[in-house]
């Protein structure tokens, strides 16, 4: 009589690990999701903004739903904003993971993601070192009604007081020649290494915002290493696939939440 084996299929995610549910990868806790989100293009170009972006203009109405209502937005913001429904989702997830939490976008841009951030925290504070992300975000959250404390500095340079808050870094990957592959989050500038560094000095709360083709474990190892460095426990790790009409756009992840 021959045994047989019982085999059972995990479901993997398209980043090759399992989906949905927490395993470990060199030691660390971590979790594979996935959220899909539905866009229709509209026809239209715009002479105020470069051939190459051309077609993140079609997307306009799924950036911003009020895109007609006046926003504005500058060349590296029109492929770098997180879009709307997506955002909405990002800040309901994190309202429900920490709802009494004041809240920091350290690199906040035009201010896709900290507009609806502000319509589920008390306090929101969006920091960006470029002044006419600035002037983008100070407006937009105007046509939105939403409001937030908007500060022009160096994120690096930032201190807050309280250490009950989520920090959330969406940095610049360089442009949209970033699909190498894999993508080496070191070559961020600043790294993910040092932002790493800052953050977790601050808070154990974080968000980050990065690109679909990243080495998740390039990512585990500088978490590890910068926790190692600073003495801090290891927390675990949620890695949201977030795919446009059913194609991967790119990585949000969430740490200690």
């Amino acid at each position: 009589m021959i045994e047989t084996q019982k085999v059972v299929h995990r479901k993997l995610s398209i980043l090759g690990y399992p989906l949905n549910e927490f395993f470990s990868l060199d030691s660390l806790k971590l979790k594979i999701t996935k959220k899909n989100f539905t866009c229709q293009l509209h026809p239209g170009i715009s002479i105020d903004i470069p051939k190459q972006i051309q077609k993140f203009y079609r997307k306009r109405f799924f950036l911003f739903k009020k895109f007609n209502e006046g926003i504005q937005l500058d060349e590296e913001s029109w492929y770098s904003v997180i879009p709307e429904e997506m955002s909405i989702h990002i800040a309901n997830k994190l309202k429900g993971c920490s709802p009494d939490s004041d809240v920091i976008d350290g690199f906040c841009g035009s201010g896709g993601l900290a507009i609806q951030l502000a319509k589920c925290f008390k306090t929101v504070i969006c920091i960006d070192i470029d002044p006419i992300k600035i002037n983008n975000i100070t407006n937009n959250l105007q046509v939105y009604e939403s409001i937030a404390t908007v500060i022009q500095m160096n994120f690096l340079e930032y201190t807050h007081t309280n250490q009950d808050f989520i920090l959330i870094m969406c940095p610049p990957w360089g442009g949209l020649n970033y699909s190498h592959q894999p993508y080496d989050l070191n070559s961020m500038k600043p790294s993910l290494e040092d932002l790493l560094t800052k953050g977790l000095q601050m808070t154990s709360k974080i968000v980050l915002q990065l690109p679909k083709n990243i080495d998740i474990q390039q990512l585990v190892s500088i978490f590890k290493d910068v926790t190692d460095k600073l003495r801090l426990e290891l927390k675990p790790i949620e890695v949201e696939m977030m795919l446009i009409n059913e194609q991967i756009n790119q990585l949000i992840i969430y740490y200690g939440l």
